[in-house]
């Protein structure tokens, strides 16, 4: 078969949902000879806890710093993992990880890097201390890019 579908986004964020998109993305990855890209998006306002907020100027930008490495560093071996799941199912994966609102992101993201289809849970970590919110993520993200936009359950 051609390549219908030459670079493929899946927005990842280790929950149940975007292991799922991910499987799923692997199986068109692989019929199609499509390259894979791993988005993690990470939204500083749901990660650190809010104590960091509280106080500007106060010195808590640096305890936020560390916190974010703390959480970038976690964020980058599951990623990492993620990918080298990928290549041994001889799918070409790379990843990135981005500070910023997941769904402008995500969006910005595929525009960039010309991706032809998006493949996301339809929700993600969500609570205090995760990682970030998916949510309404998927629903935004498929009203609003350009390309097609698969949405796993």
């Amino acid at each position: 078969m051609g390549k219908k579908y030459q670079t493929i986004l899946v927005p990842y964020d280790n929950s149940k949902y975007s292991k799922k998109a991910l499987t799923e993305a692997l199986e068109i990855a692989r019929m199609f000879g499509s390259d894979l890209y791993l988005l993690t998006v990470v939204d500083a306002l749901t990660v650190a806890p809010s104590r960091f907020y509280l106080k500007p100027g106060s010195g808590e930008g640096k305890k936020l710093d560390k916190y974010l490495k703390g959480a970038f560093s976690k964020i980058d071996l599951v990623l990492r993992d993620a990918v080298l799941k990928c290549k041994e199912k001889d799918v070409c994966a790379d990843y990135e990880i981005v500070v910023g609102s997941p769904v402008n992101v995500i969006l910005k993201f595929a525009k960039k890097k010309k991706v032809e289809l998006v493949v996301m849970g339809s929700q993600g970590l969500t609570g205090f201390g995760r990682l970030r919110a998916l949510g309404s993520v998927s629903r935004k993200v498929s009203e609003l890019a350009e390309c097609p936009v698969m949405i796993v359950r």
